[in-house]
């Protein structure tokens, strides 16, 4: 059973942050925070422009309409644009499923990602009916494995080197959590609600910031028909002029066009 969020996704509310399913309006915000190296670093692997990152959100919408899983964007009090996602892909078997998170920099230790973690596992479990969520990380990530550890997931096994596509990927440890680990984790008593809002609303400022200085459109198209910033948009007459048969996969491709 399903419970309708193939259809539409509700937004979720924690403490302190608004999960929401990522969709087009996010896409050039989320693409500039996470084009940070300290962010790019473990995933994998980074969306290589602008319109490919689109069309992962496109892609993540036809996933979320067949049953296979849903992405969220992760909101923080203070703001109305996305800094992180949080997916959830389901195995064919629908009892176990895979998740995955990108949060900007500006947000980590913040107690953004722990809140908005609790929310989307408590969906999983719930809503979509999972029995067991599987996180692979890089090995190297060790600040993403401590913060499974504190959702109460637990070690399993380490994954060689793998090249999926002719994709170098780092060695990954895999992570599981279940139902009855998430509910009994310890808590941490030692972040109050105060402090934690300080430590947001100083994150916000910082992440408005970057975004102002980057010069991003009010408003970003569904894919392909972008509102791209100003050189994006130089790099584009210039491919159009140069020859407009060329096919859309390649046209749009200009250098510098991440920040």
């Amino acid at each position: 059973m399903l419970d309708g969020w193939t259809d539409r996704v509700p937004a979720l509310r924690g403490d302190l942050t608004t999960l929401r399913e990522v969709d087009a309006s996010d896409v050039y915000t989320l693409f500039t925070l996470f084009s940070d190296p300290a962010v790019t670093a473990y995933m994998a692997p980074p969306p290589p422009t602008l319109a490919k990152f689109a069309g992962f959100v496109e892609w993540s919408h036809q996933q979320r309409a067949q049953g296979h899983g849903v992405c969220f964007g992760i909101v923080p009090d203070g703001m109305t644009a996305a800094v992180g996602i949080l997916q959830v892909r389901l195995e064919p078997t629908l009892s176990d499923a895979e998740w995955g998170f990108v949060l900007s920099t500006h947000f980590w230790s913040t107690g953004v990602f722990s809140d908005a973690a609790n929310v989307l596992v408590e969906f999983a479990f719930t809503t979509m009916h999972v029995k067991r969520l599987e996180a692979r990380i890089a090995l190297r990530n060790r600040r993403a494995h401590a913060a499974v550890q504190k959702l109460g997931a637990r070690f399993e096994t380490t994954l060689a080197e793998s090249s999926p596509q002719g994709i170098p990927r780092d060695p990954e440890s895999v992570w599981t959590l279940r139902e009855h680990d998430w509910r009994n984790r310890a808590r941490d008593p030692r972040v109050s609600a105060h402090d934690a809002a300080q430590r947001i609303q100083t994150a916000v400022e910082a992440a408005k910031s970057q975004l102002r200085r980057s010069d991003a459109p009010e408003t970003v198209e569904p894919y392909p028909l972008f509102l791209f910033d100003r050189r994006r948009r130089e790099c584009l007459g210039e491919h159009s002029r140069r020859d407009r048969s060329t096919p859309p996969s390649t046209r749009h491709r200009c250098s510098g066009s991440r920040r």
